[in-house]
């Protein structure tokens, strides 16, 4: 796919990063560190096609892209979407969070790359990395991870 029916999906790059921002609770400077915005915006775009993806960019077009307010978005977004954008939004955020795409109800998840695993954002949520992604070094399983209680 070219990268003309991601921009045209989705309106260009700093769009469909500020939409996933909306959407996931994360900054847009932290999605931008996954380095996957392109190839995520790219995948979605071929698998469902630039009508849904232009549809949830206008039912989140008045919403706040501020992640402070992701719980206030997300009520709204909930309320005010038909549900195919609204089942998109779930679907992109399952992306962003595991680097897998759901698919339809009853199949497998694809996953995106063994890079959009390790750079989901629940390893992120959950303070560390993918098994067998990171490196904490030796005996770190020793110490109590970063803001655990002692």
């Amino acid at each position: 796919m070219s990268e003309s029916r991601a921009a045209e999906a989705w309106g260009g790059a700093e769009e469909f990063v500020a939409l996933s921002s909306a959407l996931s609770g994360f900054s847009v400077t932290e999605l931008e560190k996954t380095g996957m915005a392109g190839e995520y915006a790219e995948f979605v775009a071929a698998r469902v096609g630039t009508g849904p993806c232009r549809a949830l960019r206008a039912g989140l077009a008045g919403l706040s892209h501020d992640p402070d307010s992701a719980d206030a978005a997300v009520g709204e977004l909930s309320a005010g979407l038909a549900e195919e954008p609204l089942a998109l939004a779930r679907s992109l955020t399952h992306l962003w969070y595991t680097g897998c795409w759901p698919g339809p109800p009853g199949s497998a998840p694809t996953v995106v790359s063994a890079r959009a695993y390790a750079e989901g954002l629940v390893w992120r949520a959950l303070g560390g990395h993918a098994p067998g992604t990171g490196r904490p070094g030796f005996g770190s399983w020793s110490e109590a991870p970063e803001g655990a209680a002692r």
